[in-house]
């Protein structure tokens, strides 16, 4: 059932931002006096729909695509003029309601106002977002570094735990997309980062670069998340030091901590005795734990029975979300049970078994993967940790939800073609262009978390949509406002053959690409693999 709902919700979302896309093409081609047979949402056989003022409106069978079919179109981009009903009633249009016969700015207006309205839409969305109000973690509105990535950027740079990023390069940073927005569109250019520390402003120099192959690329910082107690083992040292359930952890020895490196900071912490400053109902106190010795592996983090995170280098068949089963020839049951099996098995080299299961909605693989390590000593105070829950409500006046609209827009204009430019240099994988299936999938995530999400997200696609229309292509809109440029320039029309050429050899590359992102959707997410 869930299935079925994603997938209606899914071709709503589609229809809707077809619907809108189409609509501008023909509200302009009607301004302007050029003659409508149909207009289409979806291609194929007619479903449903009635005619007026000598205009077709339509639902077709298959829902991925729509087109408004208009007098004199032979020279509009193929996919829209190819498409025609055979058994259609002929109309004899007079010659001046023709597309070809309406001047170059006419014409230049009729192709820009689909991807006009789709901007326009995801505009409005945006705005809406903000006007509404939308719930995101309190530590994304932040720049306050958490974990820092062991051999990455950031650790050369010398960022600690702690450090407010106030600026990388000449940007100035608000909030954790801003500098991961900076940092991503600056990979391999030495950047100047200030940051305050204490009450210090500090200089650094630090060159964002793809320096982990399990890892986006970056500088190495994740944000700054409390570390929350999720539950406290009975018997074990910290419920014996007075440790409770909901008590948020900021400190291991004086040195600051987060949910994502609490664990480690605790396990290969150099003291006997550890000094565990807490904050409980805003209040700050201090505890000493004496911590349970454990047999660990280094620079595998296992969490809850799964890697959580993993040195590439020292370990490179192994991803975060690889499974522990095994260790030598013990089965394994639970964390409780790696702790005793690792404890019993200090400086002794071991065999590791991990079980990598890769999961689609069709279908699950899995494959199992075997490392050697060597166990060392660690500690553990018996806790279960969880992202601190608090949020920060992003809700605006109306003026000011205009301005994080038009600015969040043009935000995802400049991401997308920035996206664009990396994956031409090869920056980033191909692998990583989602087809249907790859869209369907993130809109039905998306839809979980909430409807305004789901609305910031319909606002993103449109946007994007507006501006891939745009691209250079011959067989989209940005490739027909070319022709009419060019045309413009020229004075006169463009060899119909030379057009017909480019047409063919854009709709060719369109197809390849189209091809190439449902494959990756059927073997990437699909098939799993």
């Amino acid at each position: 059932m869930d299935v079925f709902i994603d997938m209606i919700r899914f071709i709503i979302i589609l229809g809707l931002l077809i619907f809108v896309h189409e609509l501008g093409h023909f509200l302009v081609a009607k301004k302007v006096g050029i003659y409508v047979f149909k207009f289409s949402i979806g291609f194929g056989k007619r479903l449903l729909g009635w005619k007026k003022g000598g205009t077709d409106y339509c639902i077709s069978a298959i829902p991925f695509g729509g087109y408004v079919r208009m007098a004199g179109q032979e020279d509009m981009p193929s996919g829209e003029n190819k498409i025609e009903d055979k058994c259609e009633d002929y109309v004899d249009v007079p010659e001046d309601q023709k597309f070809y016969n309406k001047t170059v700015g006419q014409r230049m207006a009729v192709v820009i106002a689909g991807p006009a309205m789709n901007f326009a839409l995801g505009l409005i969305l945006f705005i809406a977002v903000y006007i509404v109000g939308m719930h995101v973690p309190a530590y994304m509105k932040k720049t306050v570094v958490g974990d820092v990535t062991p051999n990455s950027p950031a650790q050369t740079a010398g960022l600690q735990t702690g450090d407010e990023i106030l600026s990388i390069g000449e940007t100035g940073v608000n909030e954790w997309r801003d500098i991961v927005k900076t940092v991503l569109f600056n990979i391999g250019t030495e950047l100047d980062i200030k940051i305050k520390r204490g009450d210090q402003i500090v200089s650094l120099k630090v060159t964002p670069s793809y320096y982990d192959k399990n890892a986006n690329p970056g500088i190495g910082v994740l944000p700054y998340i409390n570390a929350q107690v999720k539950d406290v083992i009975p018997q074990s040292p910290a419920e014996n030091a007075g440790i409770k359930n909901d008590d948020m952890i900021v400190a291991v020895n004086g040195e600051n901590v987060t949910f994502t490196n609490i664990m480690k900071k605790i396990k290969y912490a150099q003291t006997d005795l550890l000094n565990i400053t807490l904050m409980r109902n805003n209040n700050k106190m201090d505890v000493l734990v004496n911590p349970a010795v454990i047999g660990v592996i280094k620079d595998i983090e296992i969490y809850e029975g799964l890697i959580a995170e993993v040195d590439s280098k020292k370990f490179p068949m192994l991803k975060p979300g690889d499974k522990l089963i095994q260790i030598d020839a013990d089965k394994i049951s639970g964390d409780e049970n790696i702790n005793e099996l690792l404890s019993g098995k200090i400086n002794q080299q071991v065999k590791l078994l991990f079980k990598r299961t890769t999961k689609s909605k069709f279908k699950s693989q899995s494959e199992n993967i075997t490392v050697s390590a060597t166990v060392e000593t660690g500690k553990r105070i018996g806790v279960y940790f969880e992202a601190d829950p608090a949020t920060v409500l992003e809700k605006y006046p109306v003026h000011i939800s205009i301005l994080k609209g038009v600015k969040r827009a043009f935000s995802s204009v400049f991401e997308l073609f920035a996206s664009l430019y990396y994956l031409a240099l090869g920056k980033i994988s191909p692998r990583e262009l989602a087809g249907p299936v790859g869209i369907y999938k993130i809109t039905a995530d998306f839809a979980r978390t909430g409807f305004v999400m789901l609305l910031s997200f319909i606002a993103f696609l449109s946007v994007n949509l507006s501006v891939i229309n745009l691209l250079p292509i011959p067989v989209l809109d940005g490739g027909h406002v070319i022709f009419l440029s060019i045309e413009g320039i020229l004075r006169r029309p463009l060899n119909e053959k030379f057009v017909e050429i480019c047409q063919k050899i854009g709709f060719a590359l369109l197809m390849l690409l189209i091809v190439y992102t449902l494959w990756n959707d059927i073997v990437h997410r699909i098939i799993g693999k």
